[in-house]
């Protein structure tokens, strides 16, 4: 009788295991049927309001995150950035590259033909009994306008697409839905055992999703129509509440609405786990599961529950010795396989990234050997949530007593600043480069010279190489009314970048050249930094055109260049000499240094100086006395010549020549019979033979001082 259940008991085991790999495997099937239907209407694209709350910087995920949003190829949207503080590092990164503040939050595109129209910054303030996020989104839903029929939320931790928000927001433009949502897939940044768990048990959720009845919302990408917004009153549905996608799923979902779970738009997300921080994420998803959606968080105990059980159920079997517990095994481990490959099949399928690829493969290991393995850590983790309601989320520690009250227990005290380092925004250079492209050669001519230029086309490097010898548009007889916009000439010529908002808005009359940054006037702060490295004239620095010949320089323009000798040149500054050497203007380049003469007037080459060192020739430093050739002739305080042998004769060195060292030491087998001492005393460290020179007694007899073998 036990038997027999324990076999019925295995083979509903077995039979959910089948079902879940079927699932996956027709994820695919499944995926491309609900390409084919929202891609055959033909409804107008809705306004679309996309509502990002964001706190904190990253150099690897932000900039990539906002310039993906700023480029969607979506006809008509704006964007919505909503933080807790203007001191956050993103607040202040956003506010310098978009020049916007608490007085000026709003940005406007000045190409009217772009989907983006605008972009808000909303400082919501520090929130006291809601969690911080949902705090941020209720502060931004009061610049929402009756213009916006569709809302959509992200997360900035995503990694989209140009086409994200166009096939986001498709269920709700073609009024299939009224919701419409996706999840993400956790790529594992480094190949740890951490990383690769929490992606193989993300997968598991991500590639079960797409029924109707079990569908819910994720706030890392959403999207909902402007009509149920409004009829659910999101705003007050939000209040005291800690989660916003599982609170509007519950509610949506009560109302009758359906919701769509766009399958081809799973979105990659990089993450980098430690064992502690792995934990703390997953209690975090399953402690809300708990609080916002009861009915999920049972059914996926009961699912987890029951597989566990399965499992411990046949291993007590084996090790009791029941032969047929192996049945189960090797079925299991069969479709375990087959599910593995399935899922496989999945991310290659919406990840066409080799890299991506690469990553989850490493983690696919996992998938087919030790199923049994991560699905019970699951299983412990959420049992870990069952007596749950303290979580900590981005430094805040709250504690959930309700659905709709929340109580923060802590603050973090560090304070992050705008890492060093960080880049600026894609989308302003190509608003900068289109402005510069097309702007034509005829224009910027006519201006300077009318009826000069004879050009109708577009600015291109050799147009203006062709122009540039023809019609020099830097004179001062003919100044420019507008910034030439194309192609450096060299040396002299117009610098190929301008300032930021002059190409955005053609404020060309309020851009000054300044001393100070104080006063630099329209100038913003990041323009004026981009001024020290871009090919354009320093606001702060300004090089000087050249001087024509016969030109009258100022008195106080004149000094003495460092590098061109006695030469007089205009004065420049360390900073514009320094300039001068990477920028593309005609500035006063500084001569090159010539050789210097010496002491006695004869100006030596560089190989000459360094042979000087080297040689046997007088050294300046210390000069070797010059000893005569005659006896007669010798000065009166040298010491008398004493021949050592009758009949040699004297090979001296003359006056005038450089005598060797060699010459000047004692016995130093040169050939010369007479010993001279030097006029000045010894300069050796050896004090015996410097005591030896100085009495004029030849050196000692060298000394052997290794120990003697004689008794």
């Amino acid at each position: 009788m036990m038997e027999r259940i324990l076999l019925i008991f295995w083979g509903i085991w077995l039979l959910l295991i089948l079902i879940a790999a079927f699932r996956v495997c027709g994820f695919n099937i499944a995926t491309r049927r609900q390409e084919r239907r929202w891609q055959k209407g033909s409804r107008p694209l809705q306004p679309v309001a996309l509502i990002v709350a964001v706190k904190g910087f990253d150099l690897q995920t932000t900039p990539r995150f906002f310039d993906s949003i700023f480029a969607q190829n979506y006809r008509n949207y704006r964007v919505i950035v909503t933080f807790e503080s203007w001191d956050d590092p993103v607040a202040v990164w956003l506010s310098e590259q978009l020049e916007a503040g608490p007085c000026n939050p709003v940005w406007k595109h000045p190409a009217a033909a772009d989907g983006l129209r605008s972009v808000t910054l909303v400082c919501a303030g520090l929130a006291e009994d809601e969690g911080q996020k949902v705090h941020n989104q209720i502060a931004a839903f009061r610049d929402l306008t009756g213009d916006d029929a569709v809302i959509a939320f992200a997360d900035a931790d995503i990694a989209c697409g140009r086409d994200w928000l166009a096939r986001l927001v498709a269920p709700v433009n073609q009024g299939t839905h009224l919701l419409s949502t996706t999840y993400r897939w956790l790529v594992p940044k480094r190949p740890t055992l951490p990383n690769h768990l929490a992606s193989v048990i993300n997968a598991s959720i991500s590639t079960q999703g797409g029924n109707e009845l079990t569908n819910v919302l994720w706030g890392g990408s959403m999207a909902i129509a402007r009509p149920v917004f409004d009829s659910l009153n999101v705003p007050a549905l939000f209040a005291g509440s800690l989660n916003d996608d599982l609170r509007l799923s519950k509610a949506a979902r009560k109302a009758g609405n359906r919701i769509a779970f766009v399958r081809s738009l799973i979105l990659p997300t990089m993450v980098d786990f430690s064992w502690g921080g792995f934990f703390e994420f997953a209690k975090r998803q399953y402690t809300q599961v708990k609080f916002f959606s009861p009915i999920l968080y049972i059914g996926i105990n009961l699912v987890l529950g029951f597989y566990v059980l399965g499992a411990l159920s046949i291993v007590a079997a084996m090790i009791y010795g029941y032969f047929y517990a192996w049945i189960p095994v090797a079925a299991a481990y069969a479709i375990d396989q087959f599910r593995a490959l399935a899922r496989q099949q999945v991310y290659l399928s919406l990840f066409p990234e080799s890299g991506i690829r690469q990553k989850l493969f490493a983690a696919s290991w996992l998938e087919h050997m030790f199923t049994p393995f991560w699905i019970g850590l699951h299983w412990l983790l959420l049992a870990t949530t069952w007596t749950q309601n303290k979580l900590t989320w981005a430094g805040i520690r709250y504690r959930i007593r309700a659905a709709n009250k929340t109580q923060i227990l802590s603050r973090s005290a560090s304070v992050a600043k705008l890492p060093a380092g960080a880049p600026g925004l894609a989308m302003l250079s190509a608003l900068h480069d289109r402005r510069r492209g097309g702007y034509n050669a005829s224009e910027a001519i006519e201006t300077a010279h009318p009826g000069q230029s004879g050009v109708k086309e577009p600015v291109t490097s050799a147009t203006w190489k062709v122009l540039a010898d023809k019609i020099p548009l830097l004179s001062p007889e003919a100044p420019l009314t507008k910034p030439p916009l194309a192609g450096p000439r060299h040396p002299g010529g117009p610098s190929a970048v301008i300032p930021l908002k002059t190409a955005l808005y053609d404020r060309s009359s309020r851009h000054r050249e300044v001393a100070k940054a104080s006063d630099r006037g329209a100038i913003s702060a990041i323009e004026f930094a981009l001024t020290k490295s871009r090919i354009q004239p320093s606001p702060r620095f300004p090089v000087r055109p050249p001087m024509e010949r016969g030109a009258v320089i100022p008195a106080r323009h004149l000094c003495r260049h460092p590098y061109s000798g006695y030469g007089i040149t205009t004065a420049l500054s360390t900073s514009e000499i320094i300039l001068t050497k990477t920028r593309l203007e005609g500035a006063l380049l500084p001569a090159k240094p010539g050789p210097a003469p010496s002491s006695d007037g004869v100006i030596r080459t560089r190989t000459g100086a360094v042979l000087a060192k080297t040689r046997v020739r007088p050294a300046k430093s210390f000069p070797v006395p010059a000893v005569r050739a005659t006896l007669s002739s010798s000065p009166p305080s040298a010491p008398p010549i004493t021949p050592k042998a009758s009949g040699a004769t004297s090979s001296l060195p003359v006056a005038g020549k450089s005598p060797s060292r060699a010459a000047g030491r004692a016995n130093s087998g040169s050939g010369a019979s007479c010993w001279v001492a030097p006029a000045s005393p010894s300069r050796s460290s050896r004090t015996a033979q410097s005591s030896r020179a100085a009495d004029n007694r030849p050196p000692a007899r060298p000394v052997n001082r290794r120990p003697s073998g004689r008794p």
